[in-house]
């Protein structure tokens, strides 16, 4: 008997201290809060805050790249094929500036060529 009377006494200090490890209700209504504040971040915008401008070339040799005898696009000082991270820890304008230059190459009347990287 003297088990389950201890059992019944310690079992709501068992249920709070339970409660504050998971959290407890104070610590949901936090949380709760902390996501909606966050769901108001426009991440795009925190982005473009250290961003350069996406001012891009309108030619190929604006980007400094050619194609090659065999079709291959190639930078033209170091023969080099395209590189999509030109800027590290810029992935939106590295994106940005593929875009851009897969614009000017569909808008330039070329032999037909594939993009060989």
């Amino acid at each position: 008997m003297s088990i389950t009377l201890s059992s019944l006494i310690l079992c709501p200090i068992w249920i709070s201290m339970a409660q504050i490890q998971q959290g407890g209700p104070d610590e949901k209504e936090k949380t709760t809060a902390l996501k909606d504040l966050l769901s108001r971040i426009d991440l795009d915008e925190l982005m473009k805050k250290d961003e350069p401008p996406l001012d891009f070339p309108d030619t190929l040799e604006g980007f400094e790249y050619a194609f090659n005898e065999k079709g291959q696009l190639r930078h033209i000082k170091t023969g080099e094929p395209f590189v999509f991270n030109y800027r590290e820890d810029l992935h939106r304008w590295n994106q940005k500036r593929y875009e851009a230059l897969g614009e000017v190459w569909s808008h330039k009347q070329l032999q037909p060529c594939f993009f060989k990287f």
